[in-house]
């Protein structure tokens, strides 16, 4: 692992553990076992921190949800695979999970870091203009299909995780077909 990605790890655990504002430089840079001088040769600040941990979230997340975008189903079962890794992606890598879900919509991450890290997410929209031009959903824009249905999963999935509800396969697939029947005509 090279000196980027530990400090990228160190502060993950640590702002998730501890909080953006009780996680000072220097607790990343020794968690990280690197010296502050190194941390600041990579990261102007805290900012650029968090921004680096969110592209290289949603650039493994993306790597894992579209692992299939190139096979032709039906737009349900892209539906149901696309939205089923991410829910698999975010149970295997809770701190990934958390960081998301505090920080995706914060105004510490900066609009040029949401459209870098977002460009790979475009299948989703692309998914749901295919169902819309098949009739197959409720009249609204594609791009507000795709956060409707990601921020339901995803805050479904934070209330579980505080009420201990364990969700395997028999509650995911409930969950997706919810979140399926929650758009479509």
């Amino acid at each position: 692992m090279n000196k980027t990605e530990r400090i990228l790890n160190a502060a993950l655990a640590l702002i998730v553990e501890r909080g953006l504002e009780r996680t000072p430089m220097s607790m990343i840079a020794e968690r990280a076992e690197v010296g502050m001088g190194t941390v600041y040769k990579y990261f102007a600040n805290k900012e650029a921190i968090v921004n680096g941990i969110y592209v290289k979230i949603k650039e493994e997340e993306a790597t894992t949800v579209f692992v299939n975008h190139k096979v032709q189903q039906s737009v349900h079962l892209t539906f149901l695979d696309y939205y089923g890794r991410m829910i698999d992606y975010f149970l295997s890598n809770p701190l990934r999970f958390d960081f998301i879900s505090r920080y995706a919509f914060s105004p510490i991450i900066k609009q040029d870091t949401q459209v870098t890290a977002m460009a790979q997410f475009y299948h989703f929209d692309d998914l749901f203009k295919r169902g819309l031009d098949e009739g197959l959903f409720k009249t609204i824009q594609a791009e507000h299909i795709t956060f409707f249905v990601f921020s339901a999963i995803a805050y479904w999935m934070k209330a579980a995780g505080e009420l201990k509800i364990k969700i395997d396969d028999s509650y995911k697939e409930t969950l997706l077909n919810m979140a399926w029947d929650s758009i479509k005509k």
